[in-house]
């Protein structure tokens, strides 16, 4: 009976969030800031999913980061991206975070990542027009938002430019086909592989050949002894292929 008592109710609050949810909140804010917005200048997105794809930005300062829609198959991988200054590396460095969330699901203009969710949104103000996000939820701190209210974040710019250095990110953004790494060295495959973990701020062994060739890159930062939770799915493809092949 209890069972039944509970399932009861989680339906009636899906059901009750799923008609609200869709709707402009009443408070749009951003955090950061604190600037306060007109729900009155926001609309539902009528854009395709295609068209919604790329990097939107929230706060300002070392208070802002980056929400990065890449596009996987008929879905979405979603990735947050702040930072936070060094404290103990002995110099001053800027520290790139991610969170990535791979299992995204997707209805009409709403998005659901982890315990978080959001809806995309067009933001119209005189004669301003930019394409817009509002989240329910701060990913940062964990945190759900008050009712009918929302943090919004405006488009910064496409995936192409925000990962534009293709030596760093070219196993990123697609799965490559397996022709690709036919032709590779061994060493070129084992650069290959390691990008993408540099990426993330991974230490490698020091004094080994990879600390050495990535530490002369002027991007790469180490600070961390496991980025796997940052992997996307698409660079979770693309390691285990070039995995098969620096085994063959």
């Amino acid at each position: 009976m209890k069972r039944l008592t509970t399932l009861i109710y989680l339906t009636t609050f899906i059901l009750a969030t799923n008609s609200l949810f869709g709707q402009i909140p009443k408070y749009i804010f951003n955090e950061v800031t604190e600037e306060k917005f007109n729900s009155k200048n926001f609309t539902n997105s009528t854009k395709t999913l295609k068209e919604n794809v790329g990097v939107y930005h929230f706060g300002e300062s070392e208070g802002e980061w980056d929400l990065v829609f890449l596009p996987y198959k008929d879905s979405l991988v979603i990735q947050v991206r702040n930072g936070t200054w060094a404290e103990d590396l002995g110099y001053e460095a800027w520290l790139s975070k991610c969170q990535t969330f791979n299992n995204v699901k997707i209805k009409d203009s709403k998005f659901y990542f982890g315990n978080y969710s959001g809806q995309f949104v067009a933001y119209n103000e005189g004669q301003t027009k930019s394409k817009a996000v509002i989240l329910f939820s701060d990913p940062i701190l964990g945190i759900n938002y008050k009712k009918d209210s929302a943090e919004v974040g405006f488009y910064l710019t496409s995936i192409d430019t925000f990962f534009d250095d293709k030596e760093r990110y070219e196993l990123s953004l697609e799965v490559k086909p397996e022709n690709y790494f036919v032709n590779k060295t061994k060493q070129e495959l084992k650069i290959l592989r390691n990008t993408i973990y540099a990426n993330y701020g991974l230490i490698f062994r020091e004094g080994g050949d990879m600390d050495k060739y990535f530490s002369s890159k002027d991007w790469y930062q180490g600070w961390r002894n496991d980025v796997s939770s940052c992997l996307t799915e698409i660079e979770k493809r693309n390691l285990a292929i070039l995995k098969r092949f620096e085994n063959l």
